[in-house]
């Protein structure tokens, strides 16, 4: 395992760690022994969020004894002093520590706007609680997190940021242009999520192209044993990339530019209040079916709560999803070309798969809590 500075902060980590959102729709068990094996294959850094679940519980159980050997990043996605201060001590509690070595603000900039900094790095807002945790020792370092490369330049701009996380795999490398140049000047740690593009992507050759980038480290997410290993063989070895990962990342960029979100809002609003990039970009459990097949969603150790949660929410989404009267708005508005209202109606089908497996499975009560 390749293990690198994280910016300033007197933190080394590994190359790449492991995003932790998944960890809340498994069972507790299986979630502790896919973090220890994690640990087991050299995965020091850990990115977790108050808002991934019970990912935190999950996290802080498997790694009791073993907390100094870790970093652990989480988030908080509140935008007011109290209400971050709250999540900053549940967080804490969650994970069975006394300290943070990164708290993030997280999702900064949603739907375009820059009042969202402006409320959560200004007066009485988020920031301040952050700033107040650094100085008890509750937190070490201070980061943000945003889909879009000029919300953090912003967010740099406006405050010393120490560690900061975006979205980039080979087919949105966008964040090399401006944010990343920016962080090497500042001595701000670059960590990505979605470098697998949600599962679209090759593990190892898009993990090797962005281990040959600046950054301190990428948190691909892991929901089964065999996609953690798979993505630690990237980290450990030659990273060039050999003639035929090349060529899988030039077919694969060329199949994907034009399907793949990169979460920038541009779409919205929606005349129906689809939520698209939700549905399109960070969908997770929909990802999980994607990625495993039915066959494999269904043999899952799932977490009840998590099943029982999603089945309310898939509901909704079948029904925003369905309401959608094809007015084009949202291909107009898109940069990047995508179909959006033929990918939209193209999920229906899985969802509606999905909610016929949670029916079965819910009453016939054979999930582990």
């Amino acid at each position: 395992m390749d293990y690198r500075d994280l910016g300033r902060t007197g933190l080394k980590v590994s190359a790449v760690g492991l995003g932790t959102g998944p960890l809340g729709s498994s069972n507790t068990e299986y979630a502790v022994g896919l973090v220890n094996r994690a640990v087991e294959l050299g995965v020091t850094f850990f990115d977790t969020a108050r808002s991934y679940w019970d990912a935190e519980v999950k996290l802080g159980l498997a790694l009791q004894g073993q907390r100094s050997k870790v970093v652990i990043s989480s988030k908080t996605g509140t935008r007011t002093r109290d209400e971050a201060w709250r999540e900053i001590n549940e967080s804490l509690e969650r994970l069975r520590t006394d300290y943070l070595d990164n708290c993030h603000l997280h999702g900064l900039g949603e739907n375009a706007s820059w009042e969202d900094l402006d409320v959560r790095l200004g007066p009485g807002g988020a920031l301040e609680a952050l700033i107040k945790a650094k100085e008890q020792g509750l937190i070490r370092h201070i980061g943000c997190t945003a889909h879009r490369s000029a919300v953090l330049i912003e967010a740099l701009n406006r405050f010393d940021f120490e560690v900061v996380l975006i979205p980039m795999n080979f087919v949105e490398p966008e964040p090399l242009a401006r944010l990343i140049p920016l962080c090497m000047e500042k001595g701000v740690g670059v960590t990505i999520m979605k470098p697998l593009g949600t599962g679209l992507l090759p593990a190892i050759p898009a993990l090797k192209w962005l281990l040959s980038q600046p950054i301190a480290s990428a948190v691909p997410g892991a929901t089964t044993l065999e996609e953690l290993e798979e993505s630690m063989q990237a980290a450990n070895g030659d990273p060039a990339l050999t003639p035929a990962e090349q060529i899988t990342i030039d077919e694969a960029r060329e199949k994907l530019e034009h399907l793949r979100c990169r979460l920038c809002d541009a779409c919205l609003p929606c005349p129906q209040n689809v939520r698209i990039p939700m549905h399109l970009g960070t969908d997770v459990m929909y990802d999980h079916y994607r990625t495993m097949g039915p066959v494999g969603f269904r043999a899952f150790p799932w977490s009840r709560a998590r099943i029982e949660l999603d089945q309310s929410q898939r509901a909704r989404h079948i029904s925003t999803i369905e309401s959608c009267t094809r007015c084009g708005d949202c291909e107009a508005r898109c940069p990047h070309g995508l179909p959006t209202v033929e990918m939209l109606q193209g999920m229906l089908p899985t969802m509606r798969d999905m909610m016929a497996f949670y029916e079965d499975v819910l009453a016939n009560g054979n999930l582990a809590y």
